[in-house]
């Protein structure tokens, strides 16, 4: 499956680009496609992902196609889907 991850914030300045092409088995998890996106992007990891358990730190967000936030990052992927790795702002 392939998937578009975009970088907003910190973590499009920690990358360097705006948006990544992602291409994973059709039985990947949210959490494998941070995996994926740490080890071509290791800037990431301590600033907005956990080492080794590629956890999200808790002031950063998966969107996924500009609908919902990703719950559970154990959860499928699926083919096609833009997920946007995004700062959660606080405040109203």
């Amino acid at each position: 499956m392939r998937l578009t991850v975009e970088f907003l914030g910190v973590a499009r300045r920690l990358t360097q680009t705006k948006e990544s092409l992602v291409e994973m088995d059709d039985q990947a998890t949210f959490r494998d496609v941070l995996r994926h996106v740490a080890l071509a992007f290791p800037a990431l990891v301590g600033p907005v992902l956990v080492p080794e358990v590629f956890d999200l730190v808790s002031s950063y967000m998966i969107n996924v196609d500009g609908r919902r936030v990703v719950q559970d990052l154990d959860a499928p992927a699926q083919d096609g889907q833009r997920l946007i790795l995004m700062f959660v702002e606080a405040g109203g």
